[in-house]
């Protein structure tokens, strides 16, 4: 059984002015929709302008296909038109993308770092005996340009350069070349050892002259070079993983469908913006409607205006529905509310039972509300309200008030009136301590179950344990380690002002322990109203057995019957009623909610159907 009631989605879509009436038609039919005003949005939608925000979106998630995190998919979208919602995309790629860029290009400056100075220790390892100092190489000349290039072993150098081969020196897995020659031929050369796939060597100024120095400082600036491309590597691998960039994305992928499902609006300058709330779990089951329709409009969920609470949705069953009456009285509970309605399906007919048990009395209130269905559907409460009282009748031998007709499965209540009016009183803890708990779950869905634990909680244990005491006298020790739990929590729950507090909540601790004893006595009226109707019962058989007249009889006796009927049941319904609210509902709710109420009711089978998909 769902506890929690479900909120509904803001939704929004542009239709051609001329198809508005058909638009609400479409919406209205599928009974999942409440139409609400949406007073943010005044500038008219610009399809042209939308299509060029997304293109520019398109072109930057083609550049950035690699880094880019995975879409987010909500139903929450963007405050503003769709005009503004692909513009504050674009921004929003384009700031997270500009980092990319300089990452992606120190990455490529490390990594070619790397390389040179990879080559670098293997000509330095080849050239130990040649007799050129490397160190040296890095200095340049004003007369003379030097260079080292390290050639694939298995290409030629090769002919006609220019430049004076100093040296060649053959390494593990290249073949270095020092050459140097006049500063005009330093293109030539390059460009001829180039084209034999030769590679230039830098040499770092940092080198130092000593062959076992220059490999202990290249071993430290490889390092670094590891490190600092670790750091890149995770500055881009964070990029996979920006929330805003994924809500962003989500987006520009529900404006791309909305927007192929809007190229008729760029010929369309009168549009109407439809918004409001609806139960549908996608707005992909609104846009059925639209198709189905041959409506010209694409239907997206928003986020809602912030002045604008949600309406929540109950779902309630069919079995559950003839009883919503009664929270209504109280109110809505909202999204951080329990929802009692299917609970009060049990618990009223079971209380209305108890103190109405007769069959024929209960037979002919639930042929009543049969008959006057028509007339009066919400009367239909009254329909298990009377099998409760029939099933009753047979517990307690009740047939009219005539003794004989019905053995009782359980006691008679005139002549066990004791039990008759205590057992209910277990009902009526059974009742409290439900919402003590319903307490609890919301504390826990408004986030402040510590503050509960420390307070409420110990209060409920406490009420537990008193009540078990009185079968169990050992219980007190838990009511009394219960009392300490509550001391701790009024201590430990503020950082100033503690023994204040601690008084301050000691009074009104009494005061919930009156208030939860008045609430359980309360249940008394239970099973006196079964007395009194036990009662009432028998007086009006005492009344007609001095009646000889027949039809007289029959006549005084429907008279009676009906009388019971009518005045007793409105008042054991008004006690109901008053039990349910009062020692029930107080526990838990504060109806801060509103009721979503659709354009038109769905039919049972939709109800039913959506309240399923809606778990």
């Amino acid at each position: 059984m769902r506890l929690r009631p479900a909120e509904t989605h803001w939704f929004e879509t542009y239709v051609p002015r001329r198809e508005t009436v058909y638009a609400l038609e479409a919406l209205a039919s599928t009974g999942v929709v409440q139409l609400e005003l949406d007073s943010r949005l005044t500038n008219p939608l610009n399809p042209d302008a939308v299509g060029r925000f997304l293109e520019q979106c398109q072109q930057l998630r083609t550049r950035y296909r690699e880094w880019l995190p995975a879409a987010l998919s909500s139903h929450e979208g963007q405050v503003e038109s769709p005009e503004v919602t692909a513009r504050k995309a674009v921004a929003c790629l384009e700031s997270w993308g500009d980092p990319i860029d300089g990452l992606l290009e120190r990455q490529a400056q490390l990594e070619a770092e790397r390389q040179n100075l990879l080559l670098l220790r293997e000509c330095i390892a080849a050239m130990r005996s040649a007799t050129v100092d490397t160190a040296h190489l890095s200095r340049p000349g004003q007369f003379l340009y030097k260079g080292v290039f390290a050639c694939p072993q298995t290409r030629d150098m090769p002919e006609n350069v220019c430049a004076v081969i100093d040296e060649f020196i053959p390494g593990r897995e290249h073949n270095f070349f020092v050459v140097a020659d006049e500063p005009a031929c330093q293109d030539i050369i390059e460009h001829a050892y180039r084209s034999g796939a030769c590679l230039s060597l830098q040499i770092p100024e940092w080198l130092p002259e000593d062959s076992h120095e220059q490999n202990v400082r290249i071993a430290a600036r490889l390092a670094e070079i590891g490190t600092q491309a670790v750091q890149a590597h995770q500055a881009l691998d964070a990029k996979k993983h920006d929330a805003a960039v994924a809500a962003a994305l989500g987006d520009i992928d529900r404006l791309v469908w909305y927007m192929e499902h809007s190229e008729h609006l760029a010929s369309t300058s009168r549009l109407c913006h439809v918004t409001g709330w609806t139960t549908a779990e996608t707005a992909g089951e609104l846009q059925q409607a639209f198709v189905d329709a041959g409506i010209h409009g694409a239907i997206r969920f928003a986020r809602p205006p912030g002045f604008s609470r949600p309406p929540v949705y109950l779902g309630l069953p069919w079995w559950a529905r003839p009883f919503v009456f009664i929270p209504e009285m109280m109110g809505t509970p909202d999204s951080t509310e329990v929802d009692s309605s299917k609970l009060l399906a049990v618990v009223v007919p079971l209380l209305f039972g108890y103190m109405f048990p007769d069959v024929g009395h209960g037979l002919m209130l639930a042929l009543f509300s049969i008959l006057l269905y028509r007339r009066w559907p919400a009367g239909r409460f009254l329909v298990p309200c009377g099998v409760s009282a029939m099933l009753f009748g047979v517990v307690f031998g009740e047939v009219f008030g005539i003794e004989g007709v019905l053995e009782p499965l359980w006691i008679s209540p005139l002549e066990h009136p004791l039990e008759i009016l205590f057992t209910p009183l277990l009902l009526g803890v059974a009742l409290i301590l439900i919402g003590l708990v319903f307490g609890g779950i919301e504390a826990l869905w408004r986030g402040e179950a510590r503050a509960w634990l420390l307070r409420d909680a110990a209060v409920m244990v406490m009420y537990a344990a008193a009540i078990v005491a009185v079968f169990v006298p050992a219980a007190l020790w838990v009511a009394l380690l219960a009392l300490a739990w509550f001391v701790a929590g009024q201590l430990l729950g503020v950082a100033s002002g503690r023994l204040a507090n601690l008084g301050r909540n000691l009074a009104l601790l009494l005061e919930s322990s009156f208030e939860l004893a008045l609430n359980t006595l309360s249940f008394l009226r239970v099973g006196a109203f079964a007395l009194a109707h036990a009662g009432l019962s028998a007086a009006i058989v005492g009344l007609l057995a001095g009646i000889t007249n027949d039809v007289l009889h029959l006549l005084l006796m429907a008279a009676g019957h009906v009388f019971i009927v009518v005045i007793e049941g409105l008042v054991v319904f008004v006690q109901t009623t008053r039990l349910v609210l009062f020692e029930f509902f107080t526990q838990f709710l504060r109806a801060e909610g509103r009721l979503f109420r659709p354009m038109v009711e769905p039919p049972h089978g939709a109800g039913s159907r959506h309240s399923e998909s809606s778990r």
